[in-house]
């Protein structure tokens, strides 16, 4: 291990450890007052914009928020996450789902749903009896009468993206927003027409937290139901979107009924939500030279062209040569629950090196990164390489523990959840 790049990290884990209060917005009455475009949140959040992004990043994102999750359970900071669960679960409960953000311009669509995995977790640490059963059938709700209603359904049994009616957005994009990743080459222009892996993995592990809250409900029957629809949207995305000559996940055209052809990071999402067998989790792994450069992987494997026309080339951030925290979790992640630490690690630590770096040169961490230069400067970074913490932060504190810990994130995350339990015990 290099000692001095330890030292640096353990540097930046205790600056984020100050900046989550430093970070904290409220959006309850005089906040509501005081901007038309703000909707109400019963308890502070830490936003991922916080005092150091632009003002629509002090906003509380539905799937960063579940990344900041993460990393405040490892730094002890329960009283943070509990806040987070009640403030989305206020939300669920005011309009059927969690908005992509809590402004007015963004409850027309959510975003990836893996928030809930988190809601599980701080149960599952604090026994926090009350919260358990107000979740349930909040999570309930939103699982069956959002992400499974008519506008998200598709013929092939996965999932779509579809906005409800964005009125500044055409609707091609506005459904490419609620995968999270605005703007993408890898959805070919119309994300409705395609069943995205973001989505449907997230979907598997949603059903799963269905399964496991109703489990500590006393709810067998409902534990199982949960289960097999976790297990069956599985089956579909191991037949639809795995490409046994190729050796990876793609996403899936469910208009053409066929794969998509881009090659990106999404691959990856099978093996977090456990979805791949096991060969396929080794051939995944053998595909990470087509994204891996000295400062971690980019998004896509190369440039792809521009499919929306009303866009500029330099609004699709979310391809080469970018590095997103939130993709880079997620394949290092992935690719340990399958044993395969070496290319877990492989993937976590010139991303790690390269925030650490750019941490100790400016105090600071990024958006995104350009993993094959290791600057901030992009070709595509549509408003800029902002400053963020966020899933940034998130990504340092659970990235960081990886390389310097050896310590695969679902495991870290499990050893935090027994220690918690065992103090409340």
């Amino acid at each position: 291990m290099n000692v001095s790049a330890a030292v640096h990290w353990e540097r930046l884990d205790r600056a984020i450890r100050g900046w989550w209060d430093e970070d904290v917005v409220t959006a309850q009455e005089a906040s509501v007052r005081a901007d038309e475009n703000v909707l109400f949140l019963p308890e502070p959040y830490a936003s991922g914009g916080g005092r150091v992004g632009p003002a629509w990043y002090r906003s509380m994102f539905a799937w960063d928020t579940w990344f900041s999750n993460l990393a405040l359970l490892v730094h002890d900071r329960k009283d943070l996450v509990r806040a987070h669960v009640v403030d989305y679960l206020s939300m669920v409960e005011r309009f059927g789902f969690m908005p992509n953000a809590n402004q007015v311009a963004l409850r027309t669509r959510s975003q990836t749903p893996v928030f809930p995995d988190s809601v599980l977790r701080y149960v599952r640490a604090t026994g926090d009896d009350a919260l358990l059963h107000r979740a349930y059938p909040a999570l309930v709700t939103e699982y069956t009468g959002y992400w499974n209603d008519d506008h998200h359904r598709t013929a092939c049994g996965l999932a779509r993206c579809a906005d409800l009616g964005d009125p500044s957005l055409d609707p091609r994009l506005a459904a490419e927003a609620e995968t999270g990743l605005d703007w993408t080459p890898i959805y070919a222009g119309d994300a409705r027409r395609v069943a995205p892996l973001v989505i449907n993995c997230a979907l598997v592990r949603y059903a799963e937290v269905l399964g496991d809250l109703a489990d500590l409900l006393g709810r067998p029957g409902d534990a199982r139901r949960w289960r097999a629809e976790a297990a069956d949207r599985s089956a579909l995305i191991r037949d639809l979107c795995w490409d046994e000559e190729q050796g990876f996940f793609f996403d899936f055209d469910h208009v053409a009924d066929r794969r998509m052809p881009y090659w990106s990071l999404c691959g990856y999402w099978p093996l977090w939500s456990g979805t791949a067998t096991e060969t396929q989790a080794r051939r995944a792994a053998a595909a990470l030279e087509r994204f891996q450069h000295p400062h971690g992987p980019a998004v896509t494997d190369r440039m792809l062209d521009n499919p929306h026309p009303e866009l500029a080339d330099g609004d699709l951030q979310w391809m080469h040569p970018a590095g997103w925290p939130p993709l880079v979790i997620i394949a290092s992640w992935g690719l340990d629950r399958y044993g395969l630490r070496v290319a877990g690690r492989s993937v976590a630590q010139g991303f790690v090196e390269m925030m650490v770096r750019h941490f100790v040169a400016t105090g600071e961490l990024y958006e995104k990164y350009n993993v094959v230069t290791g600057g901030l400067n992009l070709p595509n970074e549509r408003y800029g390489t902002i400053r963020l913490h966020g899933w940034t932060s998130a990504a340092a504190v659970l990235l960081g523990r990886r390389v310097h810990h050896d310590a695969p994130i679902e495991e870290l995350l499990a050893g935090i959840e027994r220690r918690f339990a065992s103090e409340n015990d």
